[in-house]
């Protein structure tokens, strides 16, 4: 049986929020997050006959999601990772019939071919964890050692070298060997950004052509005023603030996201990382802790080995 903080959830879902757009639901690592995930897709799926898709950061955790739920609490779920043309022909019509729920990566959603345009509900799974994964599709990372993009990073770094100091312009060049710098990261401040971003779009436009980063680039190109402009010794990133998942349908289109995380955080933190105006939070209920969700095994050599050991 599920335990019971993990019904409480669940219930307070059921009664509350199966209507709100945007909830978010609060299950520290260890409660037992995954299969009240499944649980809740599972009940959607078989009572308001809705398609689902379960959102994963990667490929292994989507593999070890489908595993879990099948072996775990013998839930069929469906593992789609890699190529849409890749996708067995008989999952598909599985998932597009509504006999099972989707298990996928962020990226298999927030693409411009997903195929996953169609689904009623979404349930992200780590949530506090996906900013990268949902803002990698309006986010153009022009990266020092690919040869793809050596010009263009060459280009960029001669613009902005008027609004660095010596030794950060050496950062980003990569000269420095010092290795702390290899942690190095830095922005551009907005007011200089906003005077420097005509002649970046420029420089930019007559660089991508032909390149993977056209595509980021045409996403970006006429929204620069929403745009922050991020350094590191690796590379240079332009991508929003607030990425905009409101003009991505098969995230924004669905009748509810859900949103698991085992640290959901006060002050709109979720909101901005994914593009929500206001996301119910349903947290856990107390005492939760005291009641036994299963146990971590930790190692502390250095109790009883010396260093060399």
């Amino acid at each position: 049986d599920v335990l019971p903080h993990q019904r409480e959830v669940m219930r307070a879902y059921a009664s509350q929020y199966t209507k709100v757009s945007d909830v978010a639901l609060q299950l520290p690592t260890g409660s037992g997050k995954t299969l009240v995930g499944l649980l809740i897709a599972e009940w959607r799926r078989r009572k308001y006959n809705e398609r689902v898709v379960y959102l994963c950061p990667t490929k292994q955790l989507v593999n070890q999601t489908v595993e879990q739920g099948e072996e775990k609490y013998g839930l069929t779920t469906l593992g789609f990772t890699g190529q849409i043309r890749e996708y067995e022909p008989s999952l598909k019509a599985e998932y597009r019939n509504v006999d099972r729920v989707a298990v996928t990566t962020y990226s298999g959603l927030f693409n411009t071919h997903t195929f996953f345009t169609d689904a009623d509900i979404v349930i992200v799974d780590d949530a506090h964890a996906a900013e990268s994964y949902i803002a990698s599709m309006w986010s153009l990372s022009v990266e020092r050692t690919n040869p793809e993009h050596k010009a263009l990073h060459a280009a960029l770094a001669g613009v902005l070298k008027p609004l660095l100091d010596s030794t950060n312009f050496a950062r980003l060049n990569g000269d420095s060997r010092s290795l702390s710098d290899h942690f190095w990261v830095d922005k551009i401040a907005t007011p200089d950004f906003v005077e420097k971003a005509d002649e970046i779009a420029s420089i930019i436009s007559a660089h991508v052509k032909g390149i993977t980063l056209a595509y980021p680039w045409s996403m970006l190109c006429d929204h620069l005023y929403g745009c922050q402009l991020y350094l590191s010794t690796q590379n240079i990133l332009l991508r929003p603030l607030i990425p905009p998942t409101w003009t991505h349908e098969p995230f924004s289109r669905p009748k509810q996201r859900i949103f698991m995380s085992a640290t959901l955080g006060p002050g709109g933190d979720l909101e901005r990382l994914t593009g929500r105006e206001k996301i119910e939070r349903l947290s856990i209920p107390e005492g939760w802790e005291r009641q036994g969700v299963g146990r971590r095994f930790f190692m502390f050599p250095s109790m009883s080995l010396n260093e060399n050991e």
